[in-house]
């Protein structure tokens, strides 16, 4: 019976036992806290504070290529008691308290990888090329390596030059 709800509705069978157990979606414990506590709750807010949590199915990203699961967080009633003002401000702020990002001006060079096709045998591989890099830390990309002025003035006249396999180069 559940296998024949799973394949209509996309729901795995804990998130049917869930349901059949009365616990409360995120959605509706938001809707509910926010009209007890008058102030505005968002579901997100309360994913920390859930009892358990299912996947619901797999949906189309935005992208309209790939596809990605997604959880739904459940709260038993007695959850939902515990849950006050004062949990929910903490947890708000605690969330307002991230560190900025890096946002310090780098150079240097990474491994850049291209896809290349062998035209005789069809076979197609990546291979290892010098990249390089300027602008802030926080958007560097993986295997960045920083340079000083001097080496980087040497890497950017190798820039694009094949790599053979595990070598690393000297600026």
């Amino acid at each position: 019976m559940k296998m024949s709800h799973y394949l209509r509705q996309g729901k795995s069978e804990n998130y049917q036992d869930a349901e059949e157990k009365g616990l409360l979606k995120a959605g509706a414990v938001a809707t509910l806290l926010s009209k007890q506590l008058g102030m505005k709750i968002t579901a997100k807010e309360l994913e920390v504070f859930a009892t358990e949590w299912h996947h619901a199915g797999v949906f189309k990203r935005g992208d309209g290529q790939s596809f990605q699961g997604r959880k739904v967080y459940f709260f038993s009633p007695a959850g939902i008691e515990k849950i006050t003002r004062e949990k929910i401000q903490a947890n708000r702020d605690k969330a307002a308290k991230k560190a900025p990002p890096d946002t310090r001006h780098v150079q240097g060079w990474y491994t850049q990888y291209f896809r290349i096709t062998d035209p005789v045998s069809r076979r197609s591989y990546n291979k290892p090329f010098i990249g390089i890099y300027t602008g802030p830390v926080n958007k560097a990309p993986k295997g960045f390596r920083a340079l000083a002025d001097e080496a980087f003035a040497a890497a950017e006249k190798l820039r694009g030059k094949e790599l053979k396999a595990g070598e690393i180069p000297r600026f």
